[in-house]
């Protein structure tokens, strides 16, 4: 192996100990209770989100101010079509994980069968925005539901406290934020370029992205039904060694036997456990030992490239089960809809296909057109860099989210 690129992946690694967030989804949140003509709403929101709405309505004195003035002229409530109004001044505060929480008061005049919700806040400035809201109207049970750019009114019936979308309408709205998960979510982005470097055989990537599908799948549908409850920062920091992982491999296995890999990777583990317990890492004891004995065992069954290639699909179909805890992340902040919990489970699991497929081919289509240019000279260095980024890119969301940084 040679020794500039260990001494660079070590250089590498060692730029990444700061804090990352590899989700950018730009969100809120709020509750909604309905009891006979008022209706209480209260919004969660984070102040990064609402530092974009000056843009749209001019500057104020402080976020709750911003947020508040924002709120009360897009959100708007129909009771048989009559409009609600605001019954009191909007009150603010600070949670304590630093989120804005605004609380509406409506009344309206008039109660019928209907009520309708509209809401038009923060998608004007963030396109891609997504609200998710839970509402309990009189004794019914919660019922949750999304606000998207492109469905900004949802509507519930006063007498069953029911959502009127048709599991049709559920369904699309799943797709679409399946398919923002996924192209936001630059950690799994990450992890699907990792299996590019390990073969771009269209027969073989069929294959690997196919065993990536049926792990996360399976993991996804456990989570979101609450079958299992895995730890969800434990989660995100073993996303980190998926990615860490298939890129080492990637650069250091070669096509004759070398001790390098399992040295390296076993030493680091190590490592890097001994100084989770030290110091408080938020990965279980047991954890790191399953870790260790995997990187062992794996090490064995795979010592040369053309191994990699031949047990790649197995891999990544183990891998895809950690991957579908995090695809699951979101529908558990929000919860399925009562009733249509099939329909929006299987469009989100379709929306992350989608976008997944759109990635990947993006990515085969582009690496092709370039290797029909000059540039294909260089893709041994082409290579060797994209392996580094993106064992950097594994090393830092690994290590930072094993110790909350």
């Amino acid at each position: 192996m040679n020794k500039l690129k260990i001494f660079l992946i070590v250089i590498l690694c060692s730029f990444f100990s700061f804090p990352a967030n590899s989700h950018q989804i730009s969100q809120s949140f709020s509750n909604w209770t309905v009891e006979e003509k008022n209706i209480t709403a209260v919004f969660s929101v984070a102040p990064r989100y609402i530092t974009l709405l000056p843009v749209l309505d001019g500057y104020y004195d402080s976020l709750e101010d911003q947020l508040s003035n924002h709120l009360k002229k897009n959100i708007k409530i129909f009771s048989n079509e009559k409009p609600c109004e605001i019954s009191s001044s909007i009150l603010t505060k600070r949670n304590e994980d630093n989120s804005i929480k605004a609380m509406l008061n409506f009344e309206c005049l008039e109660t019928g069968n209907t009520l309708s919700i509209e809401n038009n806040s923060f998608f004007d400035a963030s396109a891609g925005h997504i609200h998710f809201a839970r509402i309990k109207i009189n004794s019914n049970d919660w019922e949750e539901t999304i606000f998207t750019s492109t469905r900004k009114k949802n509507e519930f019936s006063l007498i069953s406290g029911k959502n009127q979308q048709s599991s049709f309408e559920v369904f699309f709205d799943y797709i679409k934020l399946g398919f923002e998960h996924i192209l936001l979510g630059f950690d799994h982005l990450a992890f699907l370029m990792t299996l590019l470097l390990v073969s771009l055989n269209l027969k073989k990537v069929f294959f690997t992205v196919t065993g990536f599908t049926i792990g996360h799948s399976i993991t996804l549908a456990l989570a979101a039904l609450g079958l299992v409850q895995p730890s969800s920062v434990a989660i995100e920091a073993l996303i980190g060694f998926t990615i860490l992982l298939v890129a080492s491999q990637a650069l250091l296995l070669e096509d004759k036997k070398s001790p390098i890999f399992l040295k390296s990777s076993v030493g680091f583990l190590i490592i890097l456990g001994l100084a989770s317990i030290i110091f408080g890492g938020i990965v279980s004891p047991l954890t790191w030992i399953g870790l260790i004995i995997f990187m062992i065992s794996y090490s064995y069954l795979v010592e040369v490239k053309k191994d990699a290639e031949k047990f790649n699909p197995a891999l990544t179909l183990i891998f895809g089960l950690i991957h579908g805890f995090g695809f699951a992340s979101v529908l558990l902040e929000l919860g399925l809809p009562k009733g249509k919990a099939v329909s929006s489970l299987f469009g989100f699991n379709l929306g992350v296909e989608l976008g997944q497929i759109l990635v990947v081919t993006l990515a085969i289509f582009t690496l092709y057109v370039l290797g029909k240019t000059k540039l294909i000279n260089y893709k041994d260095i082409f290579y060797n860099v994209s392996a580094l980024l993106l064992i950097a890119l594994g090393t830092f969301w690994f290590v930072g989210r094993v110790f909350s940084l």
